[in-house]
């Protein structure tokens, strides 16, 4: 695995938005049956916190996940399946837990706290591949969307924090010792 060149990741993204919908309904049910609680997770879960707020920012969001999807399938191929490690998403979840769970809490500490507490998630972690220019692409698609609907900023934050989590998980599922 490796940072996405800028050369393969429009060409990825290419890829993604040329799929027609019988293609991209069945790599859909490809990642439930190799990823089941990761699909749950990403195409489920999370597009339901933000339903909450906004359902329009919940259907860009769950597009663009499918454009990540796209784009680690065609730059890294098929996504590992379940079966060759049937806990990692359960131990994704309990690290993901402990970063969120200061965030989650930072109403009740200083904004000085809180801010550091927000700019260490977002740090890359010891060994981590952080995909800033996939990142980069999907914040854009986000805030047009936002400028468009006039969207609270709140929900951009969230939708955004989400986009994140969402591409890191994707990075640690492809890497090699994210599955040990």
């Amino acid at each position: 695995m490796h940072v996405l060149y800028t050369q393969e990741l429009y060409q990825a993204l290419e890829y993604a938005r040329s799929i027609d919908q019988d293609t991209g309904k069945r790599m859909m049910i490809q990642l439930e049956i190799d990823q089941p609680m990761f699909f749950q997770t990403i195409f489920k879960t999370f597009p339901s916190i933000i339903t909450e707020r906004n359902e329009d920012m919940a259907n860009l969001f769950m597009d663009l996940c499918f454009d990540v999807a796209c784009v680690y399938k065609k730059v890294f191929g098929n996504t590992p399946k379940f079966k060759d490690d049937p806990t990692w998403m359960e131990r994704q979840a309990g690290l993901l837990d402990k970063e969120l769970k200061p965030l989650m809490e930072g109403r009740f500490i200083n904004d000085k706290r809180s801010q550091k507490m927000k700019e260490d998630f977002f740090k890359p972690k010891a060994g981590e591949l952080q995909q800033n220019a996939l990142l980069q692409f999907l914040n854009e698609g986000v805030d047009d969307m936002a400028a468009d609907t006039q969207s609270d900023e709140s929900t951009v934050d969230l939708t955004k924090t989400m986009l994140f989590v969402v591409v890191r998980l994707f990075t640690n599922l492809y890497s090699k010792p994210a599955l040990q």
